[in-house]
Formats: structure tokens, C-alpha cells, sequence
């Protein structure tokens, strides 16, 4: 599931949304180029295997605010049509990695109103 999750992500969310974003103006304090993803580290890369859950909730919550944000975005005035495409896809992978995380490590749900 972790390896076909990471394909997904590459194939149908990253790449789509890499090539629509990059295609951005960089903005009028910069005429005629174009914008760019950054690639943040939130946290030190390794191994996860020791910690299997951990990294089933790492991995789903990083989809899901990648989706949340997609979502936010597509709103906006000229944003690629891929923006939006892409936030069901990533949306669904969140959705399935989400339904692997053990129960203990899973956000705890607000309380009834």
C-alpha cells in the first residue's frame, strides 16, 4: 500500500500539480518569469519501518493538508485547472492511507456541539 501510495502521489498529484504551478507568474516584482515550487523539510528523513504507525500517520496527514490546500487554492483567480483536478486525487490517497493508521495515533474527533 505504502509503495503504490508513493506512485500515486508521484504520478497523479506532484507531477500534474508541479507542471500547472511552475507555469505561474512569479508576480509583477518580476516581469516575464515564472514561478517555482520550494521544497521544505519539516522533519528529519529515515527509516520509519521501527515505527509503522507513526509513518502511516505522517504520510496521511501530509496528504491530507496537501489536498486541504489544493482545495483552498483552486478557488483562486487564474489557478490551472490541474490545481483542482488533482485535490480528489489526493484527497482519495489521504482517505486510504488514513484508513491504515492504528487507531491510538488517529487525530481525536472534536467533541459533539
Amino acid at each position: 500500500m505504502l509503495t503504490e501510495s508513493a506512485f500515486e502521489l508521484m504520478a497523479g498529484v506532484l507531477a500534474p500539480l508541479g507542471r500547472a504551478l511552475t507555469r505561474l507568474p512569479a508576480g509583477a516584482a518580476h516581469p516575464g518569469r515564472t514561478a517555482g515550487p520550494t521544497f521544505e523539510m519539516y522533519y528529519q528523513m529515515g527509516n520509519f519501518i521501527p515505527a509503522r504507525g507513526a509513518a502511516w500517520a505522517l504520510l496521511s496527514e501530509r496528504v491530507a493538508t496537501m489536498a486541504a490546500r489544493c482545495a483552498d487554492a483552486s478557488s483562486g483567480d487564474a489557478v490551472p485547472a490541474a490545481v483542482g483536478a488533482v485535490t480528489a486525487t489526493a484527497a482519495a490517497l489521504a482517505a486510504r492511507l488514513a484508513s491504515h493508521v492504528p487507531p491510538q495515533l488517529r487525530p481525536a474527533s472534536p467533541p459533539a456541539k
